[in-house]
């Protein structure tokens, strides 16, 4: 059980705050309990009790979908607690419904695929920011950099590898020979403007990074005694 166990806590660590791009688990915003017959159950506590519910039902049906598909585990149940939608996401999660269904009210129609494409940009933004920031503090100009490639730089490093992922989960190539710089449409920025373009994009960075610092700071004072979310 104790490989199972750590492919259960994987699985939770891959799934994020939308709005951070950090992981659920290591914000403290939730955990899992395996029992010995391979039943997860999945507690997700944030931050307040007012937080979005269509926030809430991504991370809820996010966490509940990564544990699903890890054999060996025989049942999952995403919980959310301490939330004032807490009862109708967990229900409308744990019943396969979609969010417009379960909270028809609050919908428009349209799901939550463009909330999450919203997200998947600002995340691209904020890695890519730091990846073509540090070209410039090395020396390089604006217009090398609108004109490098993939391939021109080394991504071995946690930034570079984690701005390749997020590439990929826009639908953008990571091939060697495209474009290193790129609007999250996948076209290049006009070397003219890519100075702009990184400055708009630093406050988008700037702006996750204090709202994770204050996130996990409202999540420590409403839960003093589970600070490090175990």
């Amino acid at each position: 059980m104790s490989s199972l166990g750590q492919a259960v806590q994987k699985a939770l660590d891959s799934v994020k705050d939308p709005e951070l791009d950090r992981s659920l688990a290591e914000l403290g915003f939730a955990r899992a309990a395996l029992d010995a017959e391979g039943h997860v159950t999945v507690e997700v506590r944030l931050p307040t009790f007012w937080c979005a519910p269509n926030f809430a039902y991504l991370m809820v049906q996010d966490a509940r979908d990564a544990i699903a598909a890890i054999p060996g585990v025989r049942s999952v149940s995403v919980k959310l607690l301490d939330h004032f939608s807490g009862e109708e996401v967990t229900q409308g999660v744990a019943a396969g419904r979609s969010f417009d269904d379960a909270f028809p009210g609050l919908s428009d129609g349209q799901g939550l695929e463009a909330l999450r494409r919203l997200f998947k940009v600002k995340a691209f933004t904020a890695r890519q920011e730091r990846v073509l920031r540090r070209l410039l503090v090395e020396g390089r100009s604006a217009s090398e950099i609108a004109g490098m490639h993939l391939g021109d730089v080394d991504l071995d490093g946690l930034d570079g590898r984690e701005y390749l992922d997020k590439r990929r989960e826009l639908g953008l190539s990571v091939e060697p020979g495209e474009p290193l710089a790129v609007l999250p449409n996948g076209r290049r920025p006009a070397p003219d403007r890519l100075v702009e373009y990184l400055d708009r994009s630093r406050a988008t960075r700037i702006s996750m990074e204090a709202n994770t610092v204050l996130c996990q700071g409202l999540h420590v004072t409403r839960y003093p005694d589970d600070i490090d979310g175990r």
